[in-house]
Protein backbone atom coordinates (compact mmCIF):
# COMPACT_ATOMS: atom_id res chain seq x y z
CA UNK A 1 0.00 0.00 0.00
CA UNK A 2 1.49 3.33 -1.00
CA UNK A 3 1.65 6.21 1.44
CA UNK A 4 -1.34 7.97 -0.08
CA UNK A 5 -3.67 4.91 0.06
CA UNK A 6 -2.37 4.84 3.50
CA UNK A 7 -3.30 7.99 4.44
CA UNK A 8 -6.85 7.53 3.21
CA UNK A 9 -7.01 4.60 5.01
CA UNK A 10 -6.14 6.42 8.32
CA UNK A 11 -8.80 9.47 7.32
CA UNK A 12 -11.57 6.79 6.75
CA UNK A 13 -11.01 4.87 10.40
CA UNK A 14 -11.00 8.43 12.13
CA UNK A 15 -13.59 9.03 10.69
CA UNK A 16 -15.81 6.47 11.63
CA UNK A 17 -14.11 6.20 15.24
CA UNK A 18 -15.61 10.00 15.09
CA UNK A 19 -18.64 8.92 14.23
CA UNK A 20 -19.32 6.89 16.76
CA UNK A 21 -19.60 9.94 19.20
CA UNK A 22 -21.81 12.02 17.28
CA UNK A 23 -24.69 11.43 19.85
CA UNK A 24 -22.62 11.79 22.95
CA UNK A 25 -23.62 14.87 25.18
CA UNK A 26 -21.04 17.57 26.36
CA UNK A 27 -21.15 19.10 29.40
CA UNK A 28 -18.33 21.28 28.81
CA UNK A 29 -19.36 25.08 28.73
CA UNK A 30 -19.73 26.14 25.03
CA UNK A 31 -17.59 29.31 25.85
CA UNK A 32 -14.57 27.35 27.69
CA UNK A 33 -14.10 24.50 25.06
CA UNK A 34 -11.03 25.07 22.58
CA UNK A 35 -11.44 21.66 20.85
CA UNK A 36 -14.84 19.73 20.10
CA UNK A 37 -14.86 16.79 22.35
CA UNK A 38 -14.51 14.10 19.48
CA UNK A 39 -11.25 15.14 18.83
CA UNK A 40 -10.43 14.95 22.08
CA UNK A 41 -11.21 11.07 22.34
CA UNK A 42 -9.39 10.69 19.18
CA UNK A 43 -6.23 12.39 20.49
CA UNK A 44 -6.64 10.03 23.68
CA UNK A 45 -7.04 7.16 21.73
CA UNK A 46 -4.36 7.68 19.31
CA UNK A 47 -1.94 8.92 22.10
CA UNK A 48 -2.54 5.64 24.42
CA UNK A 49 -2.13 3.68 21.23
CA UNK A 50 1.47 5.31 21.30
CA UNK A 51 2.08 4.31 24.49
CA UNK A 52 1.25 7.26 26.44
CA UNK A 53 0.18 6.26 30.18
CA UNK A 54 -1.26 9.82 31.76
CA UNK A 55 -2.90 12.79 30.51
CA UNK A 56 0.50 15.01 30.46
CA UNK A 57 1.86 12.52 27.50
CA UNK A 58 -1.50 12.91 25.88
CA UNK A 59 -0.98 16.21 25.80
CA UNK A 60 2.83 16.00 24.70
CA UNK A 61 1.63 13.76 22.24
CA UNK A 62 -0.66 15.90 20.69
CA UNK A 63 2.05 19.00 20.63
CA UNK A 64 5.07 17.03 18.90
CA UNK A 65 2.56 15.71 16.41
CA UNK A 66 0.79 18.66 15.65
CA UNK A 67 -2.51 17.78 16.95
CA UNK A 68 -3.19 20.76 19.32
Amino acid sequence: MDGAAADDGAVFESAVFLSHFNGLPDPRQRGKVTYPLAEVLLLALLAVLAGADSFVEIARFGDKNGLM
